[in-house]
């Protein structure tokens, strides 16, 4: 068995900036704070990580509490931006995940969304069933301890020794991914610079050959 653990912002879907204006949006409501995530590089980052960073940069703190308003505020604005914006699946997502779910594979998500956000931008897709859990940025800031998180729970719906493999788009994907013992498939599909996937396992342009997409995350 092999558990599979997927990024979803520039591996399984685009959400065409959705997050962002949803994330401008909530700061705005919430704190009066208007372009909030200007100038931020938060390509491979967590939610957990960029709320806070985006705060400090405002030179506010953010608490556990502050965390979780924003939550609160931020889904509901990301449904709505995801309509807005068009949001759409990677090429090869959805023939990949109907073909993955006939084989002995458990399907999780490695992502850096808020695990709710992870729902309102999967849902809309029809994809969000097919994953059983996963890591969230709910979880922790860095990406490698949230997979970690999401590899410990996934591993309760797999065989003892089953291997795993991290789908995903940036350097922080490779990273994480090795640092969790797995291996990583990268896609060229989202938010890379050059020579940012070099260190990944497998390298493909994106998942619309099928043939290709089960050799890397299966073979």
């Amino acid at each position: 068995m092999t558990i599979l653990l997927f990024d979803i912002d520039g591996t399984l879907s685009t959400s065409q900036g959705a997050g962002t204006v949803a994330m401008t949006r909530t700061f705005r409501e919430l704190w009066g704070i208007e372009r909030a995530l200007e100038g931020m590089n938060f390509a491979g980052r967590s939610d957990s990580w960029i709320v806070p960073t985006a705060l400090a940069n405002q030179g506010r703190d953010c608490s556990a509490e502050d965390l979780a308003l924003f939550v609160d505020h931020y889904v509901p604005n990301l449904g709505k931006a995801v309509v807005e914006r068009n949001s759409r699946l990677c090429p090869g997502v959805r023939p990949l995940l109907e073909a993955l779910a006939g084989e002995d594979v458990t399907l999780g998500l490695g992502t850096g969304n808020f695990r709710r956000a992870a729902e309102a931008k999967l849902a809309p897709l029809g994809i969000w069933e097919y994953f059983v859990d996963g890591g969230f940025g709910d979880d922790h800031p860095d990406r490698t301890e949230l997979l970690a998180a999401g590899l410990e729970r996934l591993r309760r719906h797999s065989n003892d020794g089953a291997e795993a493999v991290v789908i995903g788009d940036t350097g922080h994907d490779v990273e994480a991914g090795h640092a969790i013992g797995a291996k990583v498939v990268a896609v060229r599909t989202g938010y890379a610079q050059a020579g940012e996937l070099e260190g990944a396992d497998v390298i493909l342009d994106d998942l619309s050959d099928l043939r290709a997409s089960m050799s890397a995350l299966l073979g």
